[in-house]
């Protein structure tokens, strides 16, 4: 009879384990501007065609002092603003948020990068990411497609 306790116990933990690793559950919610939006399932912003883009994100915690990132396609260069303070940087940003927070994130990205995203050669994403551990995680994927101009 102890072994099939220690059993139970034991696939237990490992579906415990497995369920906090695989788990999502956003320590905030986080909303774009009207320059991020969807189209065709996907959630996109633009870039002009000298590589730069802009949108805004509001982020309003359900827990506090959690990790914010966002990953940018290699090389890219990036201004963001929080509540007036700037931070310049390339590829990778990384902060801790505490209270409601206003980002404002513009990127340039390299000119090869912009060359075929324009010729339709690759996909570009933004990877924006919340985290605490040992539960709270979330992930927010925003491609980057051209801005085409209307004839």
């Amino acid at each position: 009879m102890d072994k099939k306790l220690v059993a139970i116990l034991v696939i237990f933990l490992v579906f415990l384990v497995y369920a906090l690793k695989t788990a999502q559950i956003p320590p905030a919610n986080v909303e774009a501007s009207a320059e991020v939006f969807y189209l065709n399932n996907q959630t996109v912003t633009f870039v002009e065609n000298d590589g730069w883009g802009l949108f805004t994100l509001t982020i309003k915690p359900k827990i506090s002092g959690f990790t914010f990132e966002i990953i940018f396609p290699e090389g890219t260069e990036y201004l963001i603003k929080i509540n007036g303070e700037e931070f310049k940087g390339t590829t990778k940003f990384k902060t801790e948020i505490t209270k409601d927070t206003e980002v404002i994130v513009k990127f340039t990205l390299p000119r090869d990068d912009v060359e075929k995203l324009y010729r339709g050669e690759g996909d570009y994403f933004i990877t924006i990411k919340t985290t605490k551990l040992p539960i709270w995680h979330a992930e927010y994927k925003v491609k980057l497609i051209p801005r085409k101009e209307e004839s």
